[in-house]
């Protein structure tokens, strides 16, 4: 019988899909405001530099966003003062001009398309080399005929080097229910020529005969009251046969495309905390008009969509910070402050969690410990200089004092936690009410004993109002194997106490009784060679019974638990483009000691895991920031077969055959139909067993220890007789 479930349990393991760490939300936030800080005390404004969650582009040096705290000074806002008043917090929005990549890069003009000038601005004609856009809470869109006030997603952009090669009767998916449909292909006129047709949703919109080397666009008659507005180009490449009795192919590039769901922005029209004071061809101006915003403690307060302002569990400091939190399956770009040559105000060369959002940063107790930096003067890098020299480019982290929680909340010290003070450091005793942490790469990391060149990886810590209820018998899965287990709880005694038990994959670490109002620390001997260190602490904060009869709980709080994996860096040790030229209890700090960086134009370089820097593609100035690439998985699909699938044939409409005539027929691709899984069901934190005829037969109270040890007794004597029997 053991044996059978033991095959099971390793087929069903076996059966299971190795998954990748999933990254469910991605928070990106903007230079804080603190009223504790001299430095950043007077932030008020956001833009495109100080808060990467708006729309930029390193290409071009183009953003066009702006949040602003107006009529109300710094000095207004504080710890006892929380709140932006009506009208005073203000939104804005501009168009900016871009080329379209086909005109960029062939000179080509677009039907339709605009002309600009920094002195006249925007003009249309007949044809032109620009479109405008602009960044709309964070998101990019195209303002339909340079009206900013008439907003359009960018639905498809080829980047210059892209390529998309057509076979001849093929379709290309462009998005959103646009497809372009190679209908014939003539190589044999000069120059060549490709029938091409786009659709959406099934229905064309457009057949055009296009030479190779020319243009081609789709010309909306009336959009959102916009009339003969560009909605897709292309550029035909090149029109070619694979050989004699080949197929033809055509090659396309600079591809764009906008949707037609335009969003129409006018006066006072209402997006989330905002109403549109102004709107016009040039900009859209909100304004909080009718609701003040308060900065209440621990708070999230959510302006628009995905925008918000994130403040502090602080009651002696008014601090908060813009975010934009990101759930949609997607890859997002975590970036930093960009460094530019050619502009004065942006030539740092140095990051940390202010200036780059990638970095740890912690908003509760504005502790942060990452920099990066670059060693050389701004004058050595430009566009015709672009490398970091070896030993120039610095990485520095080092460790920050904590509070546990159980500590900050209920003063209760931990068996062998730290003590600390500005004066003195750390210091290790007895019994201690901190811990040492700091981020490694973007990611938090505790610094074990203290010290900062041995690190783990932080894998719980309960919120200050986080409570985890434990029925008896039940065990928390803690995360990498580690779980608690309630043992045994007596109410009878006083104060009440509780059997825990700390396991991990399957071995228990530690059986101890705690007294209700007590703190639980287990304490590994060994780590890393560091003796005697706290891995798991938890407070017993009460212990009840549901009633007469009913069985027993263990309320715990303040949990906290680290990794036994120590990353011990050393120095000599090499991360990515980084070896460790320091490492100590207090700081690590690396540097390329072996390795140029080359800030090629239009290219990322990476840095260690992932982090990377990103050049823009410029060959007039040099500019690059620090990334972090983050991707959201989407839910997996399931593909789903009809039982008995009937394919019925559908006669396509007639429609005006240009003098091409096709040399193949087009043959369409098989459709599949997908749904999304159903979300899984979630296991409560608590697991309740089946009861036994014991739970179920009523008592008077509860058992002491020892009459379960007793009944751990008789449990084991049943399994050996049992096994000995089969």
């Amino acid at each position: 019988m053991i044996k059978i479930l033991t095959i099971f349990a390793l087929m069903l393991l076996l059966a299971m899909p190795a998954t990748a760490a999933n990254v469910t939300k991605v928070e990106i936030h903007g230079v804080v405001f603190d009223t504790n800080s001299s430095t950043y005390n007077t932030t008020l404004q956001w833009d495109a530099q100080n808060f990467t969650g708006f729309w930029y582009t390193s290409g071009s040096h183009k953003s066009s966003e702006t949040l602003k705290i107006v009529n109300q000074g710094a000095s207004s806002l504080t710890a006892t003062s929380r709140v932006i008043q009506q009208e005073n917090l203000q939104y804005n929005t501009s168009r900016t001009d871009q080329k379209y990549k086909v005109f960029s890069e062939k000179s080509k003009l677009v039907e339709k398309g605009l002309d600009y000038s920094s002195t006249t601005g925007f003009t249309k004609g007949a044809t032109g080399g620009y479109y405008a856009r602009l960044g709309w809470f964070g998101d990019l869109y195209v303002a339909v005929n340079g009206k900013a006030n008439k907003l359009a997603k960018l639905i498809k952009e080829q980047d210059k080097l892209e390529k998309q090669t057509l076979k001849l009767g093929t379709s290309w998916d462009l998005g959103e229910g646009y497809n372009l449909t190679v209908e014939a292909l003539d190589t044999t006129t000069s120059p060549r020529q490709a029938w091409l047709s786009l659709s959406k949703d099934g229905k064309i919109l457009e057949n055009k005969v296009v030479n190779e080397g020319n243009v081609y666009a789709y010309i909306e008659k009336s959009v959102s009251g916009e009339s003969d507005a560009p909605i897709f180009v292309t550029y035909v490449e090149s029109i070619f046969t694979g050989g004699e009795g080949m197929s033809a192919f055509v090659q396309l590039r600079y591809t764009w495309l906008i949707s037609q769901k335009v969003l129409e922005v006018k006066v006072g029209d209402k997006f989330g905390v905002f109403e549109v004071k102004e709107a016009n061809e040039n900009y859209v101006l909100l304004y909080n008009k009718d609701k003040t915003i308060s900065f209440d403690q621990n708070t999230v307060q959510t302006l628009y969509g995905d925008l918000k302002f994130k403040v502090a569990d602080s009651s002696t400091a008014l601090r908060f910070y813009l975010i934009v939190e990101k759930s949609a399956p997607g890859k997002y770009e975590v970036r930093g402050g960009t460094y530019d040559n050619t502009r004065s105000s942006y030539r740092s060369l140095v990051w940390d969690a202010q200036r780059f959002p990638g970095f740890w940063y912690n908003l509760g107790s504005a502790k942060t410990s990452e920099n990066l930096a670059v060693d050389q003067s701004a004058s050595s890098l430009t566009n015709a200089s672009r490398t970091i020299e070896f030993e120039k480019l610095l990485y520095n982290t080092s460790r920050t004092d904590q509070k546990y929680k159980v500590f900050s909340e209920k003063t209760l010290k931990v068996e062998k936690g730290l003590s600390y003070s500005s004066s003195t450091g750390f210091t290790k005793s007895t019994t201690g009410g901190y811990y040492a942490r700091l981020g490694w790469f973007g990611d938090l990391y505790v610094a074990v004993n203290g010290k900062a060149n041995k690190l783990a990886k932080l894998i719980k810590e309960q919120d200050k109002l986080e409570k985890q209820t434990l029925k008896l018998g039940t065990s928390w899965d803690l995360g990498e194997g580690y779980n608690l287990t309630v043992e045994a709880l007596d109410t009878t005694t006083s104060p009440r106490q509780a059997w825990l038990s700390l396991s991990k994959d399957g071995k228990i670490l530690e059986n101890k009784v705690v007294n209700e109002g007590n703190v639980y620390a287990y304490i590994e001997k060994s780590v890393s060679g560091e003796s005697d260190a706290p891995i798991f602490v938890t407070y017993v904060e009460s212990i009840f019974t549901g009633g007469e009869g009913m069985s027993a709980f263990v309320q715990l709080r303040y949990t906290w638990l680290i990794s036994q994996k120590v990353l011990e860096v050393k120095v000599g040790d090499k991360f990515g483009v980084f070896e460790v030229k320091e490492a100590n209890e207090n700081y690590v700090l690396l540097y390329n000691k072996e390795k140029t960086i080359s800030l090629d134009q239009n290219t990322v370089q990476p840095l260690y895991g992932e982090l990377k820097f990103k050049v823009a593609d410029s060959s007039t100035a040099l500019r690059f920031y620090p990334i972090f690439e983050q991707t959201i998985q989407a839910a997996p699909k399931v593909e789903l077969k009809a039982a008995s699938a009937t394919a019925t044939a559908t006669t396509a409409p007639t429609t005006s055959v240009p003098s091409i005539v096709p040399t193949a027929s087009a043959t369409p691709s098989s459709a599949s139909t997908s749904i999304q899984a159903a979300t899984p069901t979630v296991q409560t934190s608590v697991a309740v067993p089946a009861k036994t005829a014991a739970e179920n037969t009523p008592v008077k109270k509860l058992l002491g220890f020892w009459g379960f040890y007793a009944i751990i007794g008789l449990v084991a004597t049943a399994y050996f007789v049992l096994r000995k029997k089969e």
